[in-house]
């Protein structure tokens, strides 16, 4: 697998909204209803920023997105999407393993939030060792603590 990252920049926001659609549409409507696309086109333009994110590339093919906040006390995953046609194959297990390699080099551990509807999601996280530490009406709070486990 050749995974990639590149700098988001302006022009892809078309692609950014549009793979936000594609991959988390149905996590959005079990938890918050209906889709609103004036309503998500707005608030997604609000927040967008491509300065933030990371474009992930199979095979040099656009496939997701990753944005980290580097915290004081943690590396913090805001946001990681794959398009669907790019699920399953490895890349966020692959992206997941990039990040705690990069929270090692810098001695922080990772931790990440998840739509309580979005299942499969929330198994890779288990799978790969996360443990919930806490919860909103929304989400949960995953963390890794890496020190402790050789990953």
């Amino acid at each position: 697998m050749n995974l990639t990252y590149r700098a988001a920049l302006p022009e892809d926001y078309s692609f950014l909204f549009g793979l936000h659609k594609a991959a988390m549409r149905v996590y959005v409507e079990d938890t918050f209803g209906p889709w609103d696309e004036d309503w998500q086109e707005t608030y997604f333009r609000s927040r967008f920023d491509p300065a933030l994110l990371q474009i992930i590339q199979l095979n040099g093919e656009d496939a997701g997105v990753l944005f980290i906040q580097e915290r004081h006390e943690e590396l913090f995953i805001a946001n990681l999407e794959i398009l669907p046609k790019f699920q399953r194959r490895g890349i966020g297990t692959a992206v997941i393993h990039d990040v705690i390699t990069a929270a090692k080099r810098r001695g922080k551990p990772v931790a990440l939030q998840v739509l309580k509807s979005n299942i499969p999601a929330r198994n890779l996280y288990q799978r790969l060792g996360f443990g919930v530490t806490g919860e909103n009406e929304t989400h949960y709070i995953m963390a890794l603590e890496m020190f402790n486990r050789k990953v």
